[in-house]
């Protein structure tokens, strides 16, 4: 039986989980990318993102540095809707899952306007696995897929940007997800 002070434990931890969640995507809307490593990312965070290409980044340097390199460039703005977000955990290791609505607007698109439909919306299935690092909840894994197909509204991205690393397609499949064991 769990203690009283063991369920207070895991709900404190849990509420930091959901922030470091929402954190990140705070931070993919502002643009901030420089913050979403040390806020929100373990050193070593293993991401894979198999939407709208499979790429994967191994460590939270490699993730900054396709935000600011490959990302920033083509994005004029993003905007995500989180929802359906539960913390489930196997023995001392959270999972995060929820599903994200994302817009997306272009920067080649600009010229028709601030106020003009999205040009890809998405929705993506999220799992994330936390670790505990220097005192604070950060993800430590990431595997994002989508929930119904690649577009759910709009057309396809333009000009994917190139892989950082393709991995095969179960390369971070999570234990206990959707695809893992």
């Amino acid at each position: 039986m769990t203690s009283i002070a063991q369920r207070l434990e895991r709900l404190e931890a849990e509420g930091e989980i959901n922030r470091t969640f929402f954190r990140f995507f705070e931070l993919v809307d502002s643009r901030s990318y420089e913050l979403i490593a040390p806020e929100c990312l373990a050193p070593d965070a293993q991401i894979e993102y198999r939407l709208p290409a499979p790429h994967s980044f191994s460590g939270r340097d490699e993730f900054t540095r396709y935000m600011v390199d490959r990302v920033a460039p083509r994005s004029q703005r993003v905007a995500h809707v989180l929802g359906q977000t539960v913390v489930e955990w196997r023995g001392d290791t959270p999972r995060l899952k929820a599903r994200a609505t994302v817009w997306h607007w272009y920067q080649q698109y600009a010229d028709r306007g601030d106020l003009r439909p999205a040009d890809w919306t998405t929705i993506g299935h999220v799992e994330d696995d936390f670790a505990f690092v220097d005192g604070r909840w950060l993800i430590a894994r990431r595997l994002v897929t989508p929930v119904a197909g690649l577009v759910a509204a709009g057309s396809p991205p333009p000009s994917l940007p190139e892989p950082v690393a393709v991995r095969s397609a179960h390369a971070l499949t999570l234990p206990g997800s959707a695809g893992g064991a």
